[in-house]
């Protein structure tokens, strides 16, 4: 009787305990950064904040000639004179269901020389800048040349805009 008594409360306190957290596992599906250069949002966030820049998500896009939905970033520090706002646009295959490359280059080449899709006239509140990159695409509406030479030095020059 004592030992059933014994084993009953063994089992309870067993029972009892907290659960144990466990550490972070990669490949859970949440995007993560690997380091290197720039190929989609993730990695764009990464390499800004690596150069000196404060990265801030404001809030989710969508712009209605890019396939993607995008998130607004508001950018700070490093020799930036006030913080900037850059729309992102992520092409994941899994976001997307096709292959996001694809995607990413076939709504970059829906964008005119001149920034204006060529479905739709757009009256951007800003000079517009598209920079692209494997499977991101950036939208800056400023003139900060700090900014635009940072872009530039990760995505490569601009492909469309003013």
């Amino acid at each position: 009787m004592m030992l059933l008594r014994a084993i009953l409360t063994m089992a309870m306190l067993i029972g009892c305990q907290r659960p144990s957290v466990l550490p972070f596992q990669p490949g859970n599906g949440l995007p993560q950064s690997h380091g290197g250069p720039v190929t989609d949002h993730v990695s764009l966030v990464d390499n800004l904040r690596a150069d000196g820049y404060s990265v801030s998500p404001v809030q989710d896009l969508q712009q209605p000639f890019l396939h993607a939905r995008g998130t607004l970033l508001r950018i700070s520090g490093d020799d930036l004179s006030v913080p900037a706002d850059v729309q992102s646009y992520n092409y994941d295959d899994r976001d997307l269901g096709t292959n996001g490359v694809a995607a990413a280059q076939a709504d970059a080449a829906q964008i005119q020389p001149d920034g204006q899709p060529k479905t739709a006239s757009v009256a951007w509140s800003g000079s517009p800048h598209f920079f692209y990159k494997e499977r991101v695409i950036v939208i800056y509406l400023g003139t900060d040349a700090q900014l635009l030479s940072e872009l530039a030095h990760l995505l490569g020059p601009q492909f469309a805009g003013q």
